[in-house]
Formats: structure tokens, C-alpha cells, sequence
């Protein structure tokens, strides 16, 4: 792991901790908590300078543009929050699962610098994360996983195309949120959510690379962002078996599937995901219930496809409590290139090439994810 990377997780790491174990008796320094933050963004700021230096000498710098200009926004909203009139419009204005997390701190430490802090902290990560993204899309060259794996040009374009639209919405997505207040609006688990979804499709990607062809050094870094993510996803079963536990069945088999000895392993984890993704999205936004909810949509463009509800329409009416475009895009983006990814993986097991290890875990490690996300904005939206 380079050792600004692992010098500002560490110190992150340790913001998350102090945050949750402060001391009622002893009343915290709100803006020594936040000079601590800019403290530990900065080795993260140079590593990111450094990355769009390599970038813009490889020629890759087009096909990331929006996750570092993302980054860069990001850093710029933690900069620039203050402990001013428009931290009391997010208390006033934060949703209601921010609140809950500060319960457990109301007691001396004030409920918006709270809210100020923990917001902030949510950006740090996500800079973090945006920054490993950034590194592991910097050395994925499709042409190559083309020529490596004999893969078709359609598959191939289809999946490039989707993920540079994946990386533009997620441009967006930050360009629609100006400030802390912006952010703290939405349900607290968004953007953690989105970010770890741009991580963990690069990751993906990144597997199918020669191990001879990877930096050693930053080896350490995906270790621990994989663990981490894993920890962040463990409820998706859960939530699933919420959903349907039919749909839940299949898919826990295949991540045992994972551990197990089976010859066909790789053939059973692709096929469930298949399966998964076939209905999931339909039992989440049901025919008649989207049907129905269709009329009142100002823009109808899209929605139906020889009288059935396209995946648009059911994944703008998951998101249909949320009300938030730029947000639903990005979800539409990422489940388009959640299908492309399956269907890579699926057409490189086909020509008899052996999936190893790693990317059938980061191929169920993006699902979890996915899984994860869409769960959580359907039960934001009362699971119906």
C-alpha cells in the first residue's frame, strides 16, 4: 500500500472511531475534528495529482475524466463547508438516517457539528475510494482483455460504452450536490453507495489483468478496500430474503459455491447471477404496479416496450420516493453495466478459459454491492 494511502486510512480510520467513542464527559473540539480531516486529505490530493499526471501521459485520462473531476468536487465541498448558517439548514433539512446515527452523540457534542463532521467524513472516504478507482481504471485496457480472452467486439464495446456511462453519471451525481447540505438530504447511505459501486465494477475489471501486469505495491491497498467493502455489504442476503427468499436461495448457494470444490463452480456462481438479475428487477418494480404508476410521469419516453415496462421504468420506479434524477441515472447506468459485466465473464467461461479465484469473488463481490444499493433504495421506498 503506498504509504500516504495508508497513512490517511489510517488516520480515517481513526476520525471513525473517535466519532464513535466520544467520551460524554469531555466535550469534543468540532473544528479540531475537521483540521484532523484536512490534515489526512491531504497526502490523498497529492496521490490523486500524481495519478492525472500518469493518466494524461498514458492517454486514459478520457475515459475517467468524470471520477477525478468527481474526486476534485468532492475535496472541494469538504474544503469549503463551514460551521455556518447553512449547517443549521442540514440539521434542518438532513434525512432522517443521518439523524439516526447521531443519536448515540447528542449528549455534549452538538448535533450539528455532528452532522457536520460525519457528513464530511462520508467525503473523505469516498475520495479515498474515488482515488483507488481512479489507479485501478488507469491500467484497464479493454483491447487487451479483447485480444487476451478472444472476446467479441460487441461484448467488449458494450461493456467499455457502459462503463464510461457509469463514470458520467457518477460525474454528475456529484456535480448535483453543492454543498453539505445537498448531500445530507438523501438517505446517508447514497453516496457511500455509489462510490463503492465505481470501486467494485474497476475492481472487476481489474482481475482480468495479468498478475504480471499489476503494481505490487498497491496489492495491500485492494486488500483492505475489498475487506472493507465486503464488511459494508454483508446485509444484502438479508434484504434479499426480504424481497424473496427464492431469489436468496440461489444466490447464497453460489457465493458458497465460491469456497467449495466443484469443478463447475464458476458455471453455477454465473448462471445464478443470471437468474438473479432475470427477476430481480421485476419482483422490485412488479408490471402491474409500474404500469400503473406510469401515467403519472410527466416524461413517458421509454417506459414500455410493447405494452411491458422497460428496465428504465422499474429503475426509475425504485427510486421513485427518492426523487432525485441525476441519482436514478447513475442506478440505471450501474445496473446496465452489472449486466455487461456478467456477460464478460460469462462468454470468457464459455471459451474454456478457467476463472480464477479472484474474479469469481469480484464478480459476486460487485453483485453484493449492487444488491446492497438497489435493496436499500427499495426499502427506503417502503418496499412496495
Amino acid at each position: 500500500m503506498p504509504d500516504d494511502f495508508k497513512t490517511a486510512k489510517a488516520a480515517l480510520a481513526k476520525l471513525h472511531n473517535d466519532m464513535e467513542t466520544i467520551n460524554p464527559l469531555v466535550k469534543p473540539s468540532y473544528l479540531s475534528v475537521i483540521e484532523q480531516m484536512e490534515r489526512t486529505m491531504e497526502p490523498i490530493r497529492r496521490q490523486q495529482l500524481e495519478i492525472s499526471r500518469a493518466l494524461e501521459m498514458s492517454g486514459a485520462a478520457a475515459r475517467i475524466k468524470e471520477i477525478a473531476s468527481a474526486n476534485q468536487h468532492w475535496q472541494e465541498v469538504i474544503k469549503e463547508a463551514t460551521a455556518s448558517s447553512r449547517i443549521a439548514e442540514s440539521l434542518y433539512a438532513a434525512h432522517q438516517s443521518w439523524l439516526d446515527q447521531l443519536k448515540p452523540l447528542q449528549q455534549d457534542f452538538s448535533r450539528i457539528s455532528q452532522l457536520q463532521a460525519s457528513a464530511k467524513l462520508t467525503l473523505c472516504d469516498a475520495s479515498l475510494q474515488l482515488t483507488a478507482t481512479e489507479r485501478l481504471m488507469a491500467g484497464i485496457d479493454f483491447e487487451a482483455i479483447r485480444s487476451r480472452f478472444q472476446i467479441e467486439m460487441p461484448v467488449i464495446s458494450g461493456l467499455e460504452n457502459s462503463i464510461a456511462h457509469v463514470a458520467a453519471s457518477y460525474g454528475s451525481l456529484a456535480e448535483s450536490l453543492h454543498d453539505i447540505s445537498d448531500i445530507t438530504r438523501l438517505p446517508s447511505f447514497v453516496l457511500p453507495g455509489a462510490t463503492r459501486e465505481i470501486y467494485t465494477t474497476s475492481f472487476a475489471l481489474e482481475t482480468l489483468r495479468p498478475l504480471d501486469e499489476r503494481d505490487e505495491e498497491d496489492a495491500e491497498t485492494e486488500i483492505q478496500l475489498v475487506t472493507e467493502v465486503e464488511l459494508e455489504t454483508s446485509g444484502c442476503i438479508a434484504l434479499l430474503q426480504q424481497v424473496d427468499p427464492g431469489l436468496a436461495r440461489p444466490y447464497i448457494g453460489a457465493r458458497d459455491a465460491l469456497h467449495g470444490n466443484n469443478a463447475d463452480r464458476a458455471r453455477h456462481i454465473l448462471s445464478s447471477l443470471r437468474e438473479l438479475w432475470n427477476h430481480l428487477l421485476r419482483r422490485l418494480a412488479p408490471d402491474e404496479f409500474v404500469a400503473a404508476w406510469i401515467p403519472g410521469i410527466t416524461n413517458h419516453k421509454d417506459l414500455l416496450h410493447e405494452g411491458k415496462p422497460t428496465r428504465r421504468a422499474r429503475v426509475l420506479y425504485v427510486c421513485r420516493e427518492l426523487n432525485n434524477d441525476p441519482l436514478t441515472d447513475f442506478l440505471m447506468h450501474d445496473t446496465r453495466a452489472l449486466v455487461k459485466l456478467i456477460e464478460l465473464f460469462n462468454r470468457v467461461h464459455e471459451l474454456e478459459t478457467e476463472l480464477t479465484d479472484e474474479q469469481l469473488r469480484a464478480i459476486l463481490l460487485k453483485t453484493d454491492s449492487w444488491l446492497m444499493y438497489i435493496l436499500q433504495i427499495w426499502v427506503g421506498g417502503d418496499g412496495k
